[in-house]
């Protein structure tokens, strides 16, 4: 997993994402606020002995929007921020479900223009092509298209709500019961037509979404924001392979505007998933701010990633260095040229199983040394030791700058 967090923060320095951290204990009230009624019954709350009712982070978006709205409003927008670390749901444990849980989140704040949704598809679909992963695909829709008709038709923003957590889990005709004493006839048979609209090409969808929310003006702005999304990645060359559901929801209650999930044929699961939220950082006493953001589950990556390379290793990060006595006399040598290696920026192991030379170089090969460094008495004589690269099996006499340099050549 440190290979795909490790991954995560690369993605994060190429598209100018600034990390934070954020408590890994809050106010219950903060975590609960738009989470989704789903979500709060599956946080971990208790009281501390202040008497306060706190619980553990069950995601990173709340805690991150209160840091902005009290911290950060006055920063030169637009804001990028990235978090990763373990969050906490409460969940029957089964394969990708876990009560801890590990993620990278971003966050871009400040902006309400297309482009902010473009590039949080952009730097997702980019994590995932660094981890190797094949054949995932984008399910995307907008929040704005359901909540547009229901708010048009006077449904209460909590009846809404309801409704969105019931289609989050496919409940659909759960959902039109509900509707029929809120909703005009109207209203039913259009979302019972959005329902069944869902497809790869997503400019026929549109155009079928288009023309099915007809005569509800908020539902067809949504649609015209999504299509403007899409044609965004097109232009870019995102290379997005894109699924488009007209009735798709999220259950998180903050969402205003696209959502997304990403997922891989064979894992009933969403690697990860996000969206817009230009009403969450105002919720928590900010100006209204306008946002969008997305959180990718490490664990679920790296399940998905040897489900479908079952041989699979991280390939290795720069090199790993052994120090290797070859008696007792040298131990104290050994150490210091550990410490002068370490000093150059160079990651170096020290021998300290007392093994002998031949065993210490076996061990060292099972767990990926590159590199070992032999220090004996005779070299030493001549201020050298000797430098054995463990994938071409060479060895050379060399002093220890010189190993010094050589290593750090591979280090780059």
């Amino acid at each position: 997993m440190r290979f795909i967090e490790s991954e995560a923060r690369e993605i994060a320095r190429l598209y100018g994402y600034q990390e934070v951290i954020t408590p890994l204990i809050e106010h219950y009230e903060l975590l609960a606020a738009k989470i989704g009624e789903e979500n709060r019954k599956r946080m971990y709350v208790f009281e501390d002995l202040g008497g306060r009712r706190v619980a553990l982070r069950p995601e990173f978006t709340a805690s991150v929007a209160r840091l902005v709205s009290t911290r950060m409003m006055t920063e030169p927008k637009p804001i990028r921020l990235f978090s990763t670390g373990s969050l906490y749901r409460y969940d029957e444990p089964q394969f990708g479900r876990y009560r801890e849980f590990w993620q990278a989140n971003y966050e871009l704040i400040g902006s309400s223009r297309p482009e902010v949704d473009a590039e949080i598809l952009s730097l997702s679909n980019d994590l995932l092509k660094k981890t190797l992963l094949e054949e995932y695909y984008f399910k995307v829709g907008h929040v704005g298209v359901l909540r547009g008709i229901l708010s048009e038709e006077g449904v209460s923003e909590t009846e809404q709500n309801r409704v969105m957590q019931m289609l989050d889990k496919k409940m659909w005709e759960e959902a039109l019961r509900i509707l029929k004493k809120l909703a005009s006839e109207r209203c039913l048979e259009t979302l019972r037509r959005l329902f069944k609209i869902s497809g790869g090409e997503w400019s026929n969808i549109i155009k079928e979404m288009r023309t099915s929310v007809e005569g509800y003006e908020k539902a067809s702005s949504a649609v015209e924001n999504l299509e403007t999304i899409l044609n965004l990645t097109s232009e870019a060359k995102m290379n997005l392979n894109v699924i488009v559901e007209a009735g798709f929801a999220r259950g998180l209650e903050y969402y205003t505007g696209m959502i997304f999930e990403v997922y891989v044929p064979g894992m009933d699961i969403a690697l990860g998933g996000g969206g817009r939220y230009d009403r969450l950082i105002e919720l928590f006493g900010g100006e209204p701010t306008p946002a969008a953001g997305v959180a990718l589950g490490i664990d679920r990556i790296m399940l998905a990633v040897r489900r479908q390379h079952p041989n699979w290793k991280p390939p290795r990060r720069g090199i790993r260095v052994l120090v290797l006595p070859v008696n007792e006399e040298v131990r104290g040598k050994a150490l210091e040229v550990s410490s002068r290696l370490r000093e150059r920026g160079i990651t170096v192991e020290a021998e300290v199983m007392g093994r002998t030379v031949s065993r210490a170089l076996s061990d060292a090969s099972k767990r990926g040394i590159s590199h070992v460094i032999i220090v004996g008495p005779k070299e030493l004589k001549e201020g050298k030791v000797a430098l054995r690269d463990m994938e071409s099996k060479e060895q050379k006499t060399v002093t220890i700058d010189e190993a010094a340099d050589i290593l750090e050549n591979y280090a780059v």
